[in-house]
């Protein structure tokens, strides 16, 4: 368990596509962009292959490139996908020149990310759930004859 920047960026000549990026050490900030690629997004995570693994998982209908890590997804929900990780992190870096719009939009698809995850968590422990009743019930049956 290494700790780990994951980084969405972008680039110019390739519209509608995000890169995640995972590094040791954090990506160097140039204020303002420099060339056609543009870092979006940069989150510290204590365990850095988790966090990719967990942001593939979110994005995978999308993928494009598996070495390359290039997603056919806006920039705005990929952020998301990353930021709504139930993974121990913190937001180190975010593009500061987001419009509110686009803020607006990862709050809420992030909340979306994490919704759908409280969702299939209850699932899986009603399923849990039910298990055991069954187990249950199989063993009174059993107990009655």
């Amino acid at each position: 368990m290494k700790a780990g920047y994951l980084s969405v960026e972008t680039h110019q000549e390739r519209p509608g596509l995000v890169r995640l990026a995972l590094s040791a050490d954090p990506p160097g900030i140039a204020i303002p962009p420099q060339g056609s690629q543009r870092l979006r997004y940069v989150a510290r995570f204590n365990d850095g292959d988790a966090a990719l693994m967990h942001a593939h998982e979110i994005l995978r209908w999308r993928l494009i490139d598996v070495q390359s890590r290039i997603y056919r997804v806006t920039f705005e929900r990929a952020i998301a996908a990353v930021d709504a990780l139930d993974l121990k992190h913190r937001g180190v870096y975010i593009d500061p020149t987001l419009s509110d719009t686009a803020k607006a939009e990862i709050a809420t698809t992030t909340q979306h990310f994490i919704n759908a995850r409280h969702r299939r968590d209850r699932l899986f422990q009603l399923a849990g759930y039910l298990g055991i009743a069954l187990l249950l019930l199989n063993l009174f049956a059993l107990s009655l004859k």
